[in-house]
Formats: structure tokens, C-alpha cells, sequence
């Protein structure tokens, strides 16, 4: 019994102090979906995505993360995305294309049945120490029900250390 209860805790606490561990000196960083209700995404709704207060401030990589059905009618994606990571009473708005075929006219990302996802970059930008920006994204097409987009999120990479 005595055998199993040392395996046991080998077993278990050794994995978690590495993950401990890793997660401590993971680099800080933004990354997370809203998902669309099943009949599809209004023209009028508005996602949003609220970070945290900034402890310090640092520059970050931001890309646009999209994920469609097999079902989306159109090669592409026209998207409203607003931030406000300068100050927090302005918000830069950009219209970003998320071309979501190959040249073949197939839809192209990573993908598992009649699911895709897919990555465009969006321009740098920096958050500011006691900032809590927020991002806005619409979608920028003419049909008022959108249908076939899933799921739609942000990420944000520190690209070098903080100033904390």
C-alpha cells in the first residue's frame, strides 16, 4: 500500500509542479473566442472583448482568429474591429478582410469536418500600464443574418518584455 501511495504521488504532484512551473514563466498574453448563436451573426451585434488592467506596459502582436462551417456562402469575411489601447476614450477602428479561400476557391485554415479556423494579423499595437482596453469587432457585410461564422476571437503576443 505504501508502494502505491508513493507512486501515486509521484505520478500526480510531479506533472502538476511542471505545469506549475511553466505556467510562471509563460510569456503574458490575450487569447479568447465569442462564440455566434447557430442562426447566424446580425448585422448590428457587436462582439466584445474586455482585457484585464494592464500591470505594465508592453507591445503585443494582435491577430484576428476566425473559425466558419463548411456552410459560409462567401470566399471572404469584411469585419468593423475597434480598440481602444491608446487611451481609453478613443477607439481606432480598422476594416479587415479575412480572406477564407485558397486560390482554388476552397476554404483554407486548419480544420477537422465541417469545421475551419484561420488567423489574419492585425496591426501591433501596445497596451499601457493601468489601461483595461477593450475590442470591438462587427461584421461588415451587406446580408442582415451572416450565417456560417462560428466562432470569432483575439489573440494578443507580447513580442518583448514588459515594463512592469
Amino acid at each position: 500500500m505504501a508502494c502505491l501511495t508513493h507512486s501515486l504521488k509521484k505520478n500526480i504532484l510531479l506533472p502538476a509542479i511542471i505545469l506549475l512551473a511553466a505556467a510562471c514563466h509563460a510569456p503574458e498574453g490575450y487569447h479568447a473566442f465569442r462564440t455566434l448563436p447557430d442562426e447566424g451573426w446580425k448585422r448590428g451585434d457587436t462582439l466584445y472583448f474586455s482585457l484585464p488592467r494592464q500591470t505594465g506596459t508592453r507591445p503585443c502582436r494582435a491577430t484576428l482568429e476566425i473559425r466558419h462551417r463548411g456552410d459560409y456562402p462567401y470566399c471572404s469575411l469584411w469585419l468593423l474591429v475597434s480598440h481602444n489601447t491608446a487611451d481609453s476614450l478613443t477607439f481606432r477602428t480598422d476594416t479587415v478582410e479575412c480572406m477564407l479561400v485558397d486560390k482554388h476557391g476552397h476554404f483554407d485554415g486548419a480544420g477537422i469536418n465541417d469545421l475551419y479556423q484561420k488567423s489574419f494579423p492585425l496591426p501591433d499595437i501596445t497596451l499601457h500600464e493601468g489601461s483595461a482596453p477593450t475590442f470591438k469587432i462587427a461584421p461588415f457585410m451587406k446580408d442582415r443574418l451572416l450565417e456560417g461564422i462560428s466562432d470569432v476571437g483575439i489573440r494578443l503576443t507580447p513580442t518583448q518584455h514588459s515594463t512592469e
